[in-house]
């Protein structure tokens, strides 16, 4: 009961900051609290720092420079704000691995886990600085030039911060694990998995978002664009298959890497 009233109390607290920033809209501010408590339940302190460290990192970034964003944002199909479907997208297969870790208490849970919020963090690091890039991104798949914003677009800067997002949670993940289990050799080595996967899933995210993932050309503005919809008129669909959105594309990518864990294992 203690471990649900701080989870309920640290989430509540965390997620209005949140609401209030503008980083969530209501819906994914009730959603995170409700994820938190879970997470916080089921994991202790330790799966919560994980999620914490994703969650308050890549909301800072999404904000930083936010006003040299304004016009990727109105490509994104949903801007700035998370709503409660992006963050179950990002959370809740973390939220599985919380409760199977609960239940068995074996390690690879723990690394499942922060693969999982490696892949959400690195990718979200390198979407939010690599839009500031001076020069405009390549199709990871052709390397020809896109806009800035559009999924499946790598950069140097992107990718770089990519590396550093998974980098960021392999160190909370690394702490998690000697504070956990006290296994330095074996910690290592997890550390190198979750790293090296988290960075991974962030590549195989920009591979989806280029190959599968539905772009539109808006005949008003005449540009590309992630929205279905601009001032109550459809737009093409030009590439992608339409039911697969940015939310798909992120749940898809995380799924992989997680699943990856458990074939090493």
């Amino acid at each position: 009961m203690l471990d649900f009233t701080i989870g309920l109390i640290s989430s509540f607290l965390i997620s209005f900051i949140a609401y209030k920033k503008s980083s969530l809209n209501i819906s994914g501010f009730l959603a995170a609290t409700i994820l938190g408590t879970a997470i916080y339940f089921f994991g202790g302190l330790w799966f919560f720092n994980i999620m914490i460290g994703f969650f308050i990192s890549s909301s800072f970034l999404t904000k930083f420079k936010n006003t040299n964003k304004n016009n990727v944002n109105k490509l994104n199909e949903k801007g700035g704000k998370r709503d409660y479907i992006q963050v179950f997208v990002n959370g809740g297969i973390g939220l599985i691995l919380a409760f199977l870790h609960y239940i068995y208490k074996e390690p690879i849970f723990l690394l499942a886990y922060s693969v999982s919020f490696g892949v959400a963090t690195s990718d979200t690091w390198a979407s939010e600085i690599g839009v500031l890039s001076k020069n405009k991104p390549l199709s990871i798949l052709n390397l020809r030039t896109i806009e800035r914003g559009m999924s499946g677009g790598i950069s140097t800067l992107g990718t770089v911060f990519s590396f550093l997002g998974s980098a960021f949670i392999a160190i909370i993940f690394f702490i998690a694990y000697i504070a956990l289990y006290n296994d330095i050799r074996q910690g290592l080595t997890y550390f190198s998995i979750c790293l090296i996967l988290g960075f991974i899933g962030s590549i195989i995210d920009s591979i989806l978002g280029a190959s599968i993932q539905a772009q539109y050309y808006c005949e008003s503005t005449k540009s590309f664009t992630e929205r279905k919809i601009h001032k109550n008129k459809p737009n093409r669909l030009v590439k992608g298959y339409y039911i697969v959105n940015n939310d798909a594309v992120n749940f898809a990518s995380n799924l992989i890497s997680t699943l990856i864990v458990f074939w090493l294992y």
